[in-house]
């Protein structure tokens, strides 16, 4: 026991680093004042953590019962070295057998509700515009990540358009880097190529396994910016264990810089272009009714 728990306390550098500057404790001293094990750094994965000290307290407040009547019943029934006589016995207790069965399932209520309600609405929730849209394809042993215009969405068929960036990478040294912007709604969709893989930043407090066939979305918001390790977390073959990507959060402008970089500019001449093209049509529709007025 002694081993296994200086095993679990240890801390290792890893070059795929969780964002996380100190190791895993029984309570975190982190920004989000949760008494998590470790610092999260989105608003959906604040919320679910938000719900660890609380179980936690729970548990151990019925752990004390649990163990401290068996002890006392240990202790005070035990076998005496002198006489031979059993003590009292009781056959059933209604008021007992009541309060036992009442208060797990009171208990259990309540942690169903609020768990449903954190879930609903905090890591369910969905917003109607996105700062970054992104396909994510695992396959072994590495990822692809497909930016998509967030602004070209079609409600209906659930299709954006491609902004021209496709990164991707696999392996322990070729770990790809996931671009995002920090404090606006991103949307990822997930799907695999061969086999199911799991997406898990541990630092978003967030996991999604990714099958192939079927595109799961799910949305983040990445508070702080930063650079989060992420890995798989199904075992989807030998290589499951280099299989490593990383979350590089950015501010919003760097990020817009970042896309223009990448696209070469022709994302935001588009954007210029369309802002030109409406501009020219309200100053036309200007002249006409002038003329109209004129005429």
């Amino acid at each position: 026991m002694v081993g296994l728990i200086i095993a679990a306390c240890g801390y290792e550098d890893s070059a795929n680093n969780t964002g996380d500057t100190e190791g895993p404790g029984l309570f975190g001293e982190t920004a989000n004042g949760l008494g998590f094990p470790h610092e999260v750094v989105t608003t959906e994965g604040i919320a679910s953590a938000g719900l660890y000290l609380p179980i936690f307290l729970i548990a151990v407040v019925i752990f004390i019962i649990v163990e401290g009547l068996l002890l006392f019943l240990i202790l005070r029934y035990r076998k005496r070295s002198s006489g031979a006589d059993l003590p009292e016995q009781t056959h059933g207790n209604n008021l007992l057998e009541v309060i036992w069965t009442a208060i797990p399932m009171v208990t259990v209520f309540v942690l169903f509700v609020v768990s449903t309600n954190v879930l609903m609405n905090d890591v369910q929730a969905r917003s109607d515009e996105h700062g970054a849209v992104v396909d994510v394809q695992a396959f072994r042993f590495g990822w692809i990540f497909d930016y998509q215009d967030p602004a070209s969405g079609d409600p209906e068929a659930g299709t954006y358009e491609p902004v021209g960036i496709t990164i991707s990478g696999g392996g322990r040294e070729g770990a790809p880097e996931m671009t995002l912007p920090v404090g606006e709604p991103v949307l990822i969709r997930l799907t695999a190529a061969d086999v199911i893989h799991s997406w898990y930043v541990p630092s978003f407090f967030f996991k999604r396994d990714a099958i192939p066939g079927r595109v799961t979305e799910f949305e983040l918001t990445i508070e702080q910016p930063g650079v989060y390790g992420g890995q798989c977390a199904e075992f989807c073959g030998l290589a499951h264990g280099d299989m490593f990507f990383s979350v590089n959060a950015l501010a919003a402008d760097e990020y817009d810089a970042w896309v223009a970089e990448q696209t070469g500019g022709a994302l935001t001449a588009e954007a210029n272009s369309e802002a030109t093209n409406a501009e020219a049509a309200t100053d036309a529709e200007a002249t006409d009714e002038s003329a109209e007025k004129a005429a």
